[in-house]
């Protein structure tokens, strides 16, 4: 390597390491430790944190990353990859961490009740009491971005605007998602997209522009920490299930067995058994059935004689885990020159019909369990109500026209006292990004819509700063305020 390019890499690497100084003390991510995982949506309901979830899917894509440079060996410097192990490693374990920093509270229901609410409310934001016209296409477009949730779009803007870390572009990149968040059509072509909020738009586009990534592609490292959040996903939500004694071991490696066969029957391959040998673990010659490795990791639990369930998943990340890290950093060296071009729909673990088949089982199986808890209605209502509640405290605000609303923000003088502790209570973070956002230019549509959208985009930002305790305080606070919102 030349001097030049020793330069090169080592200041990559100070540069993301400053990243990870950055991330890592951020608030965003301290907040992970008091939102519960995917299945136990309240924070009292489970012991399982965001945040554990983040550190175990950041293993994961460290463990990836480094068997795709042992598998290259050598031909790494052929694919333009040699010497960058390390930066790649803190590339994946920091995307990794700011994968859930943008998530709402009370998980899928959160993000089921900020879609719903804005979406029977659009007409109202802004003081607009009527549609937008036909014709007012950007507008409808940029508006309509408000009654749907990307937990990554929101995560960039999270950490880039309400933290305030300049991350670089190479960093930023991994944010950017598989799905398009907006998308505008033109009278005269098809338009455009992106990957990100439009209020991010701009930054999406220094980022592909230095990077050299083209309108729909992707940046390597989004393929790991994809194939990470995968694996930690599925293990995660059936451990959970388990330690809420849902279903006990045995069950649970019987159904597994008789889910990955339904799963193959529907990819079409009806004669394939629990036995057949696709699974290889690096460094091991001989490929495991999905029967074998379920069985080992069942006998191993009963040999220890312990009292926890959840300790049959330590052998099952042993087992399962390994196999699926390996499958997926096979599938990275395999398929490097489609990654390379930042193929949108590419998933590391798909490609392979038996890693899909296993993942769709574990996937299935947990969803159905879940549903097994009495409780789990009920808390989801909760969640949903609570942050329908919130909205509706906002409502009036949202209403305002856009001269009284700045006046509101300004004196935090309401016509309720509901409205007024609302204003109070908004983070400081939020209020400077709106006020950044309204002496910018506006793109697309009008001054009212642009301004209409940012201050749904203020609420959208208002909830995701929250966790599920403060949540509940805020929604009683509010109400004991103004009127009852029940």
């Amino acid at each position: 390597m030349d001097g030049d390019a020793a330069f090169s890499v080592a200041t990559l690497e100070r540069r993301l390491e400053k990243d990870r100084t950055r991330v890592v003390h951020s608030a965003s991510l301290r907040r992970l430790q008091l939102l519960p995982q995917q299945g136990a949506v309240l924070a009292h309901a489970s012991h399982r944190r965001l945040l554990s979830a983040s550190l175990e899917r950041q293993q994961m894509a460290r463990r990836i990353v480094t068997l795709v440079y042992r598998k290259l060996g050598s031909r790494a410097g052929g694919c333009d990859l040699d010497g960058l192990e390390d930066s790649f490693i803190c590339l994946v374990e920091v995307g990794s961490l700011l994968r859930d920093i943008g998530r709402p509270p009370f998980g899928q229901a959160g993000e089921l009740a900020l879609c719903g609410w804005f979406d029977s409310h659009m007409a109202a934001l802004g003081g607009r009491q009527l549609p937008l016209a036909k014709d007012d296409i950007q507008g409808a477009a940029l508006l309509n971005e408000l009654c749907r949730f990307d937990a990554q779009a929101q995560a960039l803007r999270t950490i880039v605007k309400l933290e305030g870390i300049s991350l670089t572009h190479v960093q930023a990149a991994v944010l950017l998602g598989e799905q398009v968040v907006w998308r505008e059509v033109v009278d005269d072509g098809p338009g455009c997209q992106g990957y990100c909020y439009r209020a991010e738009s701009d930054l999406e586009a220094a980022m592909r522009d230095v990077l050299g990534l083209g309108q729909d592609q992707r940046h390597p490292a989004c393929y790991v920490v994809d194939a990470a959040e995968a694996i930690t996903r599925t293990l995660s939500r059936l451990e959970a299930v388990v330690e809420r004694g849902l279903i006990d071991p045995t069950s649970l490696v019987a159904s597994l067995k008789q889910a990955y066969i339904e799963g193959l029957a529907r990819q079409g391959e009806p004669w394939a058994s629990l036995e057949e040998r696709r699974f290889a673990r690096h460094g091991v010659v001989r490929r495991w059935s999905l029967g074998g490795m379920l069985d080992w990791a069942l006998r191993r639990f009963e040999r220890d004689n312990v009292e926890e369930p959840g300790r049959l998943f330590h052998y099952l990340r042993l087992a399962v885990g390994r196999t699926l890290v390996n499958h997926a950093a096979d599938a990275f060296v395999a398929r490097l020159e489609d990654i390379n071009t930042g193929q949108p729909q590419l998933r590391l673990l798909s490609s392979e019909v038996g890693c899909r088949a296993l993942l769709e089982a574990f996937d299935s199986l947990a969803t159905r369990v879940e549903y097994r808890d009495p409780e789990l209605e009920r808390l989801e209502l909760e969640g949903y109500r609570t942050l329908c509640g919130l909205l509706d405290a906002a409502l009036p605000a949202l209403r305002l026209p856009e001269a009284a609303f700045v006046r509101l923000l300004d004196e935090g003088d309401g016509v309720s006292p509901r409205l007024a502790l609302w204003v109070k209570r908004l983070p400081p973070g939020v209020l400077r990004v709106y006020r950044q956002a309204m002496v910018q230019p506006w793109q697309g549509g009008s001054r009212e819509v642009w301004e209409a959208y940012h201050r749904g985009r203020l609420v959208h930002d208002w909830l995701c700063s929250m966790t599920e305790v403060s949540a509940l305080e805020e929604y009683s606070r509010l109400r004991v305020a103004g009127r009852s919102l029940a």
